[in-house]
C-alpha cells in the first residue's frame, strides 16, 4: 500500500472543501455541506426522494429528514407529491435553491481550474479514471 495516499487524498479533498466553504461565506450564502451535498445530488436525479438521498449520502432517514426540513426552511427544496407512490415526497430545488447551486458552481469550477493550474489533459484524465476507480471499488 502506498502510505501517501490516505495523506494525499485527504489533504486534496480537505482544501478544495474548506476553500469552497469560504467562498461561501464571503458571498454571505447561508449553506452546510450537507446541504451543498444535497442540491448537487437533488438538481442530478430524476424524482429524487428522501430514501434515494439516505441511500446515496449515506444517512440514516431521521438525519435527512432534519436536513430536508432545515432545506425546506431556507427555501432551497420543495416537496411535491410522488405521483409514483404515495408515501413518499419528490424533492426538487426551489428558485433560490437554483440560484444557491449556481453560485456553489461557479465556485467550484474557479477552484477546479486553479487545481488544474500546470497539469496535462492526459494527467486529468487519468486522475479521473483512478478516483473513479476508488469510489467503484469502494461502492462494492
Amino acid at each position: 500500500m502506498n502510505k501517501n495516499l490516505p495523506h494525499s487524498f485527504l489533504t486534496l479533498t480537505f482544501k478544495f472543501k474548506s476553500l469552497v466553504l469560504k467562498a461561501i461565506r464571503e458571498q454571505g450564502i447561508d449553506i452546510v455541506p450537507m446541504e451543498i451535498q444535497s442540491l448537487h445530488l437533488i438538481s442530478s436525479t430524476d424524482n429524487c426522494t428522501a430514501a434515494l438521498m439516505s441511500e446515496r449520502m449515506n444517512r440514516d432517514k431521521g438525519q435527512l429528514a432534519r436536513l430536508i426540513k432545515d432545506m425546506i426552511n431556507k427555501d432551497l427544496i420543495e416537496k411535491t407529491m410522488n405521483p409514483n407512490d404515495t408515501r413518499s415526497h419528490l424533492l426538487s430545488l426551489t428558485s433560490n435553491g437554483k440560484a444557491v447551486l449556481e453560485q456553489v458552481h461557479a465556485i467550484e469550477a474557479k477552484l477546479i481550474q486553479k487545481m488544474q493550474t500546470g497539469l496535462s489533459a492526459a494527467q486529468l484524465e487519468a486522475f479521473n479514471h483512478v478516483a473513479a476507480t476508488m469510489t467503484a471499488n469502494l461502492n462494492n
